[in-house]
């Protein structure tokens, strides 16, 4: 992994990037921590969502891995550890889950369907949000990822 130092050098402006990213990937960490923790406080919810929007029929042993996947992730975007995995698989992850929503997201207002479900739109924004973030991962200065080059740089040069 290599620095990105030199992409940026207008202090100001390398300052105020890295703090949008830092809001905006811990955002989405806590976003997707949420939904990994809720497979195991309401197991059995999680259950009917795979089974409603994926048709698959999940166990219990089944929620609670991928809540625990899921839960990792998070955490590895909210301080950005392995950023092109981590900003990647979540952007992915997301991407499905909103395809698997599309039907809401057309009918908002429940024009087709009869029933107004117009909070999955917000699906969205979080995508493009999840886009922006990997599409910027290489300008995330104050991540883990970066902390951990300029440390190790460092010590080489030490």
């Amino acid at each position: 992994m290599k620095s990105t130092e030199p992409i940026v050098t207008e202090p100001g402006l390398k300052r105020r990037l890295g703090a949008a990213l830092v809001i905006l990937r811990v955002a989405l960490g806590v976003f997707l921590l949420v939904w990994g923790l809720e497979k195991f406080i309401i197991t059995p919810r999680s259950i009917a969502i795979y089974d409603y929007f994926y048709g698959i029929s999940a166990s219990d042993a089944f929620a609670y891995v991928l809540g625990g996947l899921e839960s990792l992730l998070a955490l590895a975007i909210m301080i950005g550890a392995l950023r092109r995995w981590s900003y990647g698989i979540g952007l992915l992850a997301h991407a499905v889950t909103t395809a698997a929503t599309i039907r809401l997201i057309v009918d908002p207002w429940g024009l087709i369907s009869g029933e107004p479900q117009h909070l999955y739109f917000a699906a969205v924004p979080i995508l493009a949000g999840f886009m922006a973030l990997y599409l910027l991962r290489d300008l995330d200065y104050f991540s883990f990822d970066e902390w951990r080059v300029r440390r190790l740089s460092r010590v080489r040069s030490s």
